[in-house]
């Protein structure tokens, strides 16, 4: 049983961190390439879709990295599983306490806005977003740690 709480907290934190990684590299760095009426269109059509889903998976991940904390106390892997709990338990607090804020003003911004006011909205998103991907990805490495040292 503790194999298949550590295994599930391991592909849930991947996924995350996979998924919040491919929009760094990729997906955003591709919508700053389009004119602003089309990335204002498609950032805030994101940020509708993605504010359904992501809530729901990112607790879902701080959860089982929680559970993998918890069964793993007394073990090898408990100081992994533990750093991974911390790290999505930050990012979760920052996506909170800043991104949310962000993508409040994000849906907002009117579709004729100018380029200046949507980068003084889009850019700390980003900043925030690349600190939230180094944390995922702390948790996903800790969690496979954790994995390995069993």
């Amino acid at each position: 049983m503790i194999d298949a709480i550590v295994i599930l907290g391991v592909v849930l934190s991947g996924l995350l961190a996979g998924n919040e990684l491919a929009t760094l590299i990729g997906l955003h760095p591709a919508l700053r390439r389009i004119p602003l009426r089309s990335r204002i269109e498609a950032e805030q059509a994101l940020t509708r879709h993605l504010g359904a889903i992501m809530p729901v998976y990112m607790t879902a991940t701080l959860v089982a990295a929680v559970a993998t904390t918890v069964a793993l106390v007394g073990e090898t892997g408990f100081g992994y599983a533990l750093a991974a709990a911390v790290a999505l338990g930050v990012m979760l607090a920052i996506t909170l306490s800043r991104n949310v804020p962000l993508n409040a003003r994000t849906l907002e911004f009117p579709l004729e806005g100018d380029e200046l006011a949507w980068t003084d909205i889009r850019r700390p998103w980003e900043r925030l977003h690349a600190l939230r991907v180094g944390l995922d990805l702390v948790a996903f490495a800790s969690l496979v740690a954790a994995l390995a040292v069993r």
